[in-house]
């Protein structure tokens, strides 16, 4: 679809990514993994940067340092992030009130599917001052991460919006992410994918199957709330790429 604008998309739920779409970690979590490997020659600190985003941070210790894969251990590494290295972090333009208006919503809509800790996407949330949403999964909530579909399942049915197989227009839900494996994991969980072009380009997020990707959040308002058809609607005011069948469920 060339962009036309705005485009209006009508939801009944949207869940979110954190590190890279509503805050954006990566130089914090890079500093993380840099200060992790000093001591350990065997850990190369610059591919796991490269390659790990999106994944839960014991998922990439268990597969690079086994060592070190205790729960515990990683909470407590992930946790002191943004104390230690939180200044290198900033919002995603227009993330802040995008949630708040989500959250002056008189229904509860959104849901945080996070492969980060709950301790680091907690603070993260602190830092900008974002109410959190009830529904928020974090690592130690799922037995399979991301690009596994269970942190995106799990969101939509906490808000109470399962894949209806019979009629995907009774539950639609959008995921807003800028991973790869984070769109995976939402497109197997039957939701349609917001890509925030922050990390990866636009040609990449294109070939990762997004159904529509912005720039950042600036461009996106949040508009009525239908209690007959219980949905949201989402006005895209810019946008720079949208599938030609965005608006069919």
């Amino acid at each position: 679809m060339a962009p036309t604008k705005p485009v209006s998309v009508k939801v009944n739920a949207a869940l979110f990514d954190v590190d890279g779409t509503i805050i954006i970690s990566q130089p914090a979590i890079a500093a993380m993994w840099r200060d992790f490997g000093k001591d350990k020659p065997y850990f190369d600190a610059e591919h796991v940067i490269k390659i790990s985003h999106g994944w839960r941070t014991y998922d990439a210790i268990a597969k690079f340092a086994p060592d070190y894969a205790n729960e515990e251990f990683v909470a407590k590494l992930e946790g002191e992030i943004p104390d230690r290295f939180g200044e290198h972090s900033i919002e995603v333009p227009g993330a802040v009130k995008l949630c708040n208006a989500l959250n002056a919503l008189p229904k509860e809509k959104w849901a945080v599917a996070t492969s980060g800790t709950w301790d680091m996407a907690h603070k993260w949330f602190d830092l900008l001052k974002i109410k959190r949403p009830q529904n928020f999964i974090t690592a130690s909530d799922v037995k399979n991460g991301k690009p596994h579909p269970e942190p995106y399942l799990k969101g939509r049915n906490g808000l109470g919006f399962p894949i209806n197989e019979e009629d995907p227009s009774k539950s639609k839900v959008v995921v807003f992410e800028d991973a790869p494996a984070g769109i995976a994991a939402g497109k197997a969980a039957g939701c349609k994918i917001v890509g925030i072009a922050t990390t990866f380009d636009l040609e990449f997020l294109i070939e990762k199957g997004c159904d529509i990707i912005v720039k950042n959040h600036e461009c996106i308002r949040v508009g009525e709330y239908n209690a007959e058809t219980d949905e949201v609607e989402l006005i895209f005011d810019d946008y720079l790429y949208a599938k030609d069948d965005l608006l069919e469920w």
